[in-house]
């Protein structure tokens, strides 16, 4: 099964949740079956063995067009587990930091407000989407591969993968193995993911507000 794309617009601080589309489409669970590929092209030239984003810390550039829009979103990944991810539609910018137990919204101005994490299926934004373990990446099992490239780390290894019905396509630096962009559309709307494998600071807010949501655990 696959896991759905988010994209959407959510109020409450019109935080705009796209950037993960078509590195979301391609994930599948952990079931797949890892040696049910169908490679096309010159299969011979390259395996598809990328690193796991595990431990790795990162800032991933995404930008996503729709209907003449263009929306810019960052974000980071540090080796504490923690994720800080900035939207930007219109000039307003929207903040949500992650932790091992609570997640933070904030709007511009330094105004924070702090959740549990088991509410974190209301911030409009997974972090997860865009990280990889072994058994994640053992999960795309139809991919087709379109040879090297130039990526933004250099040369990229290209894999088209395809599941759920929607494509992307995977740029994977030849030298690390570590995916560099990410490619795709869906619903009219185009996505690219950028990263870059850099030291993250995530500073989490001090002195957020904390909300005490009715039966959520805490």
């Amino acid at each position: 099964m696959t896991r759905n794309m988010m994209i959407g617009l959510i109020a409450a601080g019109v935080i705009i949740v796209g950037g993960g589309a078509a590195y979301m489409l391609t994930r599948e669970d952990d079931s797949a079956p890892a040696g049910s590929s169908q490679e096309a092209g010159d299969a011979s030239a390259a395996s598809f063995n990328p690193t796991s984003t595990e431990g790795l810390e990162f800032k991933a550039t995404i930008t996503t067009q729709k209907d003449g829009q263009t929306m810019t979103a960052t974000l980071e990944h540090d080796d504490q587990n923690r994720s800080r991810y900035v939207s930007n539609l219109g000039g307003q910018q929207t903040e949500v930091i992650y932790t091992n137990d609570a997640y933070y919204t904030c709007q511009a101005g330094g105004t924070c407000i702090k959740f549990p994490i088991s509410q974190s299926a209301n911030s409009g934004f997974d972090p997860s989407a865009y990280n990889y373990d072994q058994s994640e990446l053992a999960g795309f099992s139809d991919r087709s591969y379109k040879g090297k490239q130039d990526c933004p780390s250099g040369t990229c290894d290209v894999w088209e993968v395809t599941a759920g019905g929607f494509t992307s396509t995977l740029y994977i630096d030849s030298r690390t193995k570590r995916i560099t962009q990410v490619e795709g559309n869906i619903g009219g709307a185009s996505s690219k993911i950028v990263y870059d494998y850099t030291d993250v600071t995530i500073t989490v807010p001090a002195n957020a507000q904390e909300i005490n949501v009715p039966g959520a655990a805490q």
